[in-house]
């Protein structure tokens, strides 16, 4: 250990870093704790902090830099309104954990005066201002929200964006059947679509602090050699940006101890343990967001107006006003009502049909969902933080626990709306009939909720979590090929061991790959891949080539079904649509999902006068004359700094890394899946590796990056290599085990 000199220090406690970085603190109480929390988050991560700050705010272009994207997202985040309700939230806080939150920022202020002014806010004239309570509760909208901004809302645009782009109606319903058998077509068509996000802010905003996936599981007693229970989380995000999202800690006080992975501007244990409980979280995927459509005219005391029956009302006017470095302004008009608010200022296109958006994470209360990850560290048993827990208002997550008695549970949370009937939340609904207003929310008792179940194991990766009969929670569930891939692995283990874990969190088998080629292998006897893709094992490792002959085969069957051209019967997507569906550039897993149930069947309207087989059989000859190429060469990225865009100027001067292969895929559990968007390559995969005996004291872990936000730190980047070769260090939680 090596002691950490805290020259701003004003409370009780110590702090030295091991020999990996990790922060080891220890102070006289939990508040002085989080306080150490704070300032070591102030003096490691100030600039992540800062610049995270200004974009949720809406302030980026002002206070970072006067780009085009960075403005783009400022407008996108006034609009959303995440900073909206901060000061209100902040004092409805419990007076226990609004002390708490207030230690922590007291020590972010001490420790960014120890830090100072880092090279990114000297390079772009940041000023720095004082971490709040505000500035917490907003970064955790940010957590909420971000998820929220690159998925469900991104992919109800997209269902939208199909249906006005002509493809057959009657296909589409069978695509997404039963969602779209009572979709009111020719309305949607006349629905007023604002402008998609440019990919530089999608990138911006995917770079955000979110949940978006994750692994998680846990194993009773009765099925782990040490005879305890043993927890497992891994949690999947934007990986290949440094410095990490995550930022690992270990703070010890009185008798107790917490050590996990926390969330830099929060006083947040994401993934974590105490000498009590363990606990991981993976994001439930939950519809906590509708689009409504208004039918808006100009008039009345705001200028605008919105139909209710045969009434029109006046929409709330909020004016906001978008700073840009150098003294440009400029206004931005933003209309409102009790259902949501516009996606755009109408005034540029004249009345019509126009998209508001409502999220549960705007009501009053949500900001006490802090509190309960303040509060969890503080339970003694599954049980009671399973009751904790289900009562966070977002995001919606799947929370697994396991305890030192033994216990294990699985406890689903968030606030989810009461939707009219028939309006699954799914499509935009007229607002103007009330019936399609949210009446409230669904009671907490419904959420999903596992306890010491009797096959021994509790298992999450984003699965469909709907209980059968409604509610539905979930109304575009991910495939649940990583799950089924953990539970049959863990199925196999009667006796599972810590490396047992360790490997399944390495674990680059598809089932999504073993199910297709059931289906494309009868069809394709005689061809050159039949015998290479029917001894496959199904593994995505780097140096598999046949990995990257059945993603190829996989994309050019898509192309071959999907592709051809829509407005026709027994048409398509079309190529450009379906080739940037299904590639790198614009990969979506709902329609993938979609498409690979469709694939499944013998007929269909997609192929009605035509062959699957011979479609298939089309697709594997057009695999002729591509050159092997390992997995790896293809699936390969660069981890790149956050703050200091230029590439090759970047690598030279080793703020950014050389090219990495990257194992498995988005079907795997460990989901190493790549995208390229704009200028940037994109990464979705394990952003920490957590795994934990509760027999012991200690957990053992490696993530994509170190303690340090500075290029210029021995700890920027340290743990890269563990995470890259799947080995694993050990955190302790009490002295005497170190």
């Amino acid at each position: 250990m090596r002691p950490l000199p805290l020259r701003h220090a004003r409370r009780n406690l110590s702090a030295a870093r091991d020999e990996y970085g990790v922060p080891h603190i220890r102070a006289a109480s939990w508040s002085d704790a989080l306080y150490g929390l704070g300032y070591l988050h102030g003096l490691d991560r100030p600039t992540q902090m800062l610049f995270a700050r200004a974009i949720a705010d809406g302030r980026s272009a002002e206070l970072i830099r006067d780009r085009a994207e960075l403005a783009e997202t400022d407008r996108f985040f006034r609009r959303a309104g995440l900073f909206s309700r901060v000061e209100e939230e902040s004092r409805a806080l419990d007076p226990t954990v609004l002390a708490d939150v207030a230690a922590y920022c007291e020590g972010v202020n001490d420790g960014m005066r120890d830090s100072g002014r880092s090279l990114p806010m000297w390079a772009t004239g940041f000023r720095p201002s004082p971490w709040v309570e505000q500035s917490v509760l907003l970064i955790g909208n940010l957590l909420s929200f971000g998820g929220l901004a690159v998925g469900q809302q991104q992919n109800e645009r997209l269902i939208l964006e199909l249906i006005q782009a002509g493809v057959d109606d009657a296909q589409l319903r069978e695509l997404f059947s039963p969602l779209l058998d009572d979709a009111d077509f020719e309305l949607l068509r006349r629905v007023k679509i604002s402008s998609q996000l440019s990919d530089e802010a999608l990138e911006l905003i995917t770079d955000l602090p979110r949940l978006a996936g994750s692994n998680a599981w846990a194993v009773a007693p009765s099925r782990s050699a040490s005879g305890s229970a043993l927890l497992a989380s891994d949690p999947h995000l934007e990986i290949n940006r440094l410095p990490a999202i995550w930022y690992e800690a270990v703070l010890r006080w009185d008798d107790h101890y917490v050590l996990g992975a926390t969330l830099p501007g929060c006083p947040l244990f994401a993934v974590a343990r105490t000498e009590w409980l363990a606990w991981g979280v993976t994001y439930m995927k939950g519809d906590t967001s509708d689009y409504f459509i208004e039918d808006c005219r100009p008039g009345g005391a705001t200028g605008w107006q919105y139909r209710r029956g045969e009434q029109w009302l006046d929409f709330a006017l909020r004016e906001e006003t978008i700073l840009h470095k150098g003294g440009v302004a400029e206004s931005l008009r933003i209309h409102s009502n009790p259902q949501g608010t516009l996606d755009v200022d109408p005034e540029p296109t004249g009345p019509g049909l126009y998209l508001s958006t409502a999220w549960t994470g705007n009501e009053p209360g949500a900001g006490r969902s802090m509190a309960t990850w303040v509060k969890i560290i503080g339970c003694r048993d599954a049980a009671s933080a399973m009751d904790l827990a289900r009562e966070c208002a977002q995001p919606t997550l799947c929370w697994v626990f396991a305890d030192r008695d033994g216990h294990i549970g699985m406890q689903g949370c968030g606030w989810f709306p009461k939707r009219g009937e028939g309006n699954s939340g799914l499509l935009p609904v007229p607002a103007w009939d009330e019936r399609n207003h949210w009446k409230g929310r669904l009671p907490a008792s419904l959420l999903p909720r596992i306890y010491d179940p009797p096959e021994g194991f509790v298992a999450t990766a984003n699965e469909n979590v709907n209980p059968p009969g409604g509610p539905e929670f979930i109304t575009l569930p991910v495939p649940a090929h990583r799950k089924r891939r953990i539970v049959e692995r863990l199925s196999q283990l009667p006796k599972a061991t810590l490396t047992d874990m360790q490997s399944l969190q390495y674990d680059v088998i598809s089932v999504q790959a073993r199910r297709l080629l059931e289906i494309f292998l009868p069809h394709l006897n005689g061809t050159a891949v039949t015998s290479r893709l029917a001894n496959w094992d199904c593994s995505y490792h780097a140096g598999s080539l046949e990995a990257t002959l059945f993603a190829r085969l996989y994309r050019n069957v898509l192309l071959e079904i999907f592709g051809a051209a829509p407005n026709r019967k027994g048409g398509g997507i079309g190529w450009r649509r379906m080739l940037y569906l299904s590639s790198r550039a614009g990969f979506s897993t709902m329609v993938i999902t979609l498409i690979d149930r469709l694939l499944d069947r013998e007929t269909s309207l997609w192929w009605s006068d035509r062959d699957k087989g011979d479609l298939i059989r089309r697709a594997a000859e057009r695999l002729t004359g591509e050159a092997d190429q390992p997995w790896g060469e293809v699936n390969a990225f660069r981890f790149a700094n956050r703050f200091f865009p230029p590439e090759r100027v970047g690598r030279v001067l080793g703020f950014h890394s050389r090219q990495m292969p990257m194992p498995g895929c988005h079907a795997t559990p460990f989901q190493g899946h790549l995208l390229t968007t704009a200028k940037r390559e994109t990464s979705f995969a394990p952003s920490y590796h957590f795994v934990t005996d509760l027999g012991t004291d200690e957990a053992w872990t490696n993530l994509p990056g170190g303690p340090s936000e500075s290029r210029f730190s021995q700890f920027y980047k340290n743990d890269i290599i563990r995470w890259q070769s799947g080995v694993y260090k050990r955190l302790a939680g009490t002295t005497n085990d170190e």
